[in-house]
């Protein structure tokens, strides 16, 4: 039985020129990895994304943040993090994991309050006035940097008569040395959700696949192992 069985055309995608391909991606579109509010990020560039503060009442102009990621890296399966990657995620094969860095910003001290004349009632008459609010506290910035790892798999996304491209879908995420237990979970909930959305752009087109002279129209795969995902199709 040849290698490629049914199909014509095979190729092997190392982890090494996935990083290579990652690294390309996020250098020239940075703004998939920095995510903020106008305190932040005053306007989306090639850098960084703006998005819109936080509503919460008597928080003037919401909740300012923002979250960044760093570069990420793949390793497929199998294991070659050198030991790195935390004991709770397992990486089997058809898998892989993930490294980043996730750094998260707020604003605090923004608040501001009713004067003690909101203690007074009133009679909602047309012609009443609201309390007048006043600043308290001096705004300043809290930063939390956390250490990323990730299971993961590659997901095919077709277009049509085989053409489409490679993304990955996040699995699981594991957060080092975070207490308490229930902090933990909602911190990897929320990273989870921010990191696989932050991927979803990210694709490799079955068009730049190729097999020597060869480009591939995709039949079946990518089957990750021996730290690549192998692709099978035809020309």
């Amino acid at each position: 039985m040849s290698l490629t069985e049914a199909e014509h055309v095979f190729a092997g995608l190392h982890e090494d020129g996935i990083n290579d391909f990652l690294t390309a991606f996020f250098r020239v579109r940075r703004h998939h990895l920095r995510y903020g509010s106008s305190f932040f990020v005053p306007a989306t560039n090639a850098s960084e994304t703006r998005m819109d503060a936080i509503p919460f009442p008597n928080v003037p102009g919401g909740i300012q943040w923002a979250v960044e990621f760093a570069i990420p890296t793949v390793d497929f399966f199998k294991d070659s993090s050198g030991g790195g990657m935390p004991s709770q995620l397992v990486l089997d094969i058809n898998h892989l994991s993930l490294h980043t860095r996730c750094v998260i910003s707020l604003v605090c001290g923004l608040v501001r309050v009713r004067d003690h004349g909101d203690d007074r009632g009133h009679d909602d008459k047309p012609d009443d006035k609201p309390p007048d609010r006043q600043a308290f506290g001096s705004a300043h910035v809290e930063r939390a940097v956390f250490d990323v790892w990730a299971i993961g798999h590659p997901v095919t996304r077709f277009t049509g008569g085989g053409s489409g491209s490679l993304g990955f879908a996040i699995d699981a995420v594991e957060l080092v040395d975070i207490t308490p237990d229930p902090l933990e979970s909602l911190l990897e909930c929320l990273i989870q959700t921010l990191l696989q959305a932050a991927l979803v752009d990210v694709a490799l087109p079955f068009r730049s696949l190729r097999a020597g002279a060869f480009s591939l129209t995709l039949q079946r795969g990518p089957e990750i192992e021996d730290d690549q995902a192998k692709v099978y199709g035809t020309t």
